[in-house]
């Protein structure tokens, strides 16, 4: 088969899937007679876009041209794209008192209902990670209990101004929080713990079942929300029954120490969700991909395998993590001032390296941020990082130290203008500043959509003097995620019956699939699912039956799922187009006009004196509007927003915020009037 023709069968059986997952003999019988029609229907037709930005599941057919397309890149689903969720999550102790989290989402109207759960089938739901790289959270459920996997964020982007993280949508679990066994971590990236403090918040008493440091960093995460969970703490080849789900962890190489894959076992089959996932032969902790491990596995049996999506597109294997420190050490033997390295505040053994490299060369190290600074005491309390006597000093003693003796260790390697590199770029950091010839080391990967960020940061810093070294002109960053070579020895060494590509953009997932298929898994078992689909494992094989509503959960300060949409836009046009303000005294009795309309801007370019020549329409369009018999101040201020709005668009081609207000004194004194009787 070739390429093209794959992905065409990968992307077009999911339709297929929906349909036939929960059939009866005899809607079997009917549905084979109709087969040959499906067939040419598919023929022509039935690649099915899965960047559509939702959970539809009737999606806008397009030509087959595009499944060869879909490889070599799809375009990223826009976030904004994505419905808000709107409601609040309140704490306490009894999960009675779990308010809906009400999703605003309705850009799904042809969404297919899941049928009702069949008994004996195993039902996994993503709640998040498919179609993007954030907020990861998989339901599995068996015989009305649930078994989580993952509670992760996402971190906004320029069109979500003002918001902090996005959280998977809760509204799925929500009148189901007493059926969750466990929420089971893989690892303790913010992308896959993030959202447990929210989610304990719902219910808290949920058990957390994880490695000793995914839980040591979730228990520091939840102390500050003032949560004290239940922790079950395992490492690789443990087993634990937790209701009906048998589980089985494997150690797995990844970018942070500790990470571990997951195998569940049900009456009604097993899965593997690897979590994030390398086969990194040289880790600097020697704890290798257990592969022995997921060989005994797939020997026994395993009906899913959810395997990491993020490096499919990308060939090859990932170099080894021990690689970077020869490129480390070229820098720190250059550098003549000081050295900043961002990095991921979760990244330990980047920030080893980083250690390493400064001890040799005599240099102090300083944690920055309070992320890092929190997660590098566990990680050296928990044994994880190794610290070399008087290496490491507080941030107010720095001062003490001059520039050539320093290493800056800290957060803000995604162009995060809050995190400390930002501060420091933009010269607001109050401990911190960039002089001439010091070193900025970014020292992570670049996630996708932070380009922009990214870059604007390193300019900041090239214009201060500062040399920049990243992935761009030196080797300071491997990947932690599987590229195609690795990914194709994890599906021949399990051997999967069905492979549903997880952690990942549409693109990403699309390119697992074609992998998947490459292996020898049939095209038609391979699941292309997204954000809210609801895939059924039933007697070996899995297919998507259907779809809910999975949009996102804004946290905005103290606000969770009370920020919609509609409102983050008038965030974006403030920002960008501005404020116009309108205020008129009418007197719907007379019909008049009494004072204004006064025009307030704010933000905008133009002098009010240009909105002269838009006062006498708002008059007109006033006064005739109340000698029609419009007495109603809401619609008077409807009429004065189109109008000025209207004007605005046409001679100034902007598209600002507008804010209309109208007095009736005429009301007002019959509101007076009233009162004295």
């Amino acid at each position: 088969m070739t390429e093209t023709a794959a992905a065409t069968h990968v992307r077009g059986s999911k339709r297929k899937a929906a349909q036939t997952a929960q059939d009866t003999p005899a809607e079997t019988r009917r549905r084979s007679a109709r087969r040959s029609d499906d067939q040419i229907e598919a023929a022509e037709l039935a690649v099915e876009s899965i960047g559509d930005g939702g959970a539809k599941k009737t999606r806008a057919r397009k030509t087959a041209s595009k499944a060869a397309s879909a490889k070599s890149g799809e375009k990223k689903t826009t976030r904004s794209r994505k419905a808000a969720s709107k409601g609040d999550a309140k704490s306490g102790a009894s999960r009675t008192r779990t308010r809906a989290l009400a999703t605003s989402d309705t850009s799904d109207e042809n969404r297919i209902a899941p049928p009702k759960y069949r008994k004996g089938s195993m039902r996994i739901v993503p709640l998040g990670g498919l179609g993007e790289i954030g907020r990861n959270m998989n339901v599995i459920e068996y015989n009305g209990h649930i078994l989580l996997i993952d509670c992760g964020v996402l971190f906004p982007e320029e069109e979500q101004p003002g918001v902090d993280l996005i959280l998977p949508d809760f509204n799925y679990i929500k009148d189901s929080l007493d059926k969750v066994e466990a929420l089971v971590l893989t690892h303790g990236h913010e992308d896959h713990i993030g959202g447990v403090p929210y989610l304990l918040k719902m219910r808290p008493d949920i058990p957390l079942i994880g490695s000793k440091l995914t839980l040591g960093f979730v228990e520091a995460k939840c102390k500050e929300h003032r949560l004290e969970p239940e922790m079950i703490e395992v490492k690789g080849r443990d087993k634990l029954k937790v209701g009906p789900f048998n589980l089985e962890f494997v150690s797995v190489t990844h970018s942070i120490p500790d990470a571990l894959a997951v195998c569940v076992r049900t009456p009604a089959g097993s899965l593997i969700d690897t979590g994030d996932i390398k086969l990194d032969q040289l880790p600097l902790d020697h704890r290798v991909t257990d592969l022995v491990e997921f060989g005994k596995l797939g020997e026994q049996g395993i009906d899913l395998l959810m395997m990491d999506s993020t490096n499919a597109e990308v060939p090859g294997f990932v170099k080894p993590e021990t690689s970077i420190g020869p490129a480390l050490d070229q820098v720190f033997a250059t550098a003549t001032r000081k050295i900043i390295v961002a990095s991921f505040s979760s990244h330990v053994h980047r920030v080893q390296q980083v250690v390493d490299a400064a001890h040799k060369y005599g240099r102090k190290v300083v944690f920055v941020g309070r992320s890092m600074v929190r997660n590098m005491a566990i990680a050296a309390d928990l044994g994880y990082l190794h610290l070399p006597e008087d290496t490491v000093i507080d941030l107010k003693k720095a001062k003490d130290y001059p520039d050539n003796k320093l290493v800056y260790m800290c957060t803000g390697s995604q162009g995060e203008p809050m995190a400390a590199l930002g501060r420091i770029a933009d010269g607001n950091h109050r401990d911190i500043t960039i002089n001439e010839f010091d070193t900025v080391i970014l020292a992570s990967s670049l996630i996708p959509g932070n380009e922009h960020g990214v870059y604007k940061v390193i300019n900041k810093l090239v214009q201060l003097g500062a040399r920049v070294v990243n992935r761009d002109n030196a080797a300071v960053h491997v990947s932690g995620h599987c590229n195609e070579g690795e990914l194709l020895y994890m599906y021949n060494i399990v051997k999967p019956k069905n492979a549903m590509p997880i952690h990942g953009e549409n693109r990403h997932i699309v390119a697992n699939g074609l992998i998947a298929v490459k292996t020898g898994i049939d095209p038609n078992n391979v699941v292309l699912a997204e954000d809210g689909d609801v895939v059924d494992l039933y007697h070996g094989k899995a297919a998507i039956v259907g779809s809910v509503p999975c949009g996102y959960i804004y946290v905005d300060g103290d606000s969770v799922g009370e920020l919609t949409d509609e409102e983050l836009e008038k965030r974006r046009i403030l920002g960008s187009e501005g404020f116009v303000s309108c205020f008129a005294v009418v007197d719907t009795d007379a019909a008049e006009v009494v004072s204004g309309p006064k025009v307030y801007l704010n933000a905008v370019a133009e002098d009010e004196k240009e909105f002269e020549k838009v006062r006498h329409q708002i008059v007109e369009q006033l006064r005739d509007a109340m000698m029609t018999g419009t007495k109603d101040v809401h619609k008077l201020q409807q009429i004065m927003r189109r109008t000025l709005g209207g004007w605005v668009a046409r001679e100034l081609h902007r598209k600002p915020m507008i804010v209309p207000v109208v007095a009736d004194i005429a009301a007002d004194m019959e509101s007076m009037e009233g009162g004295a009787h």
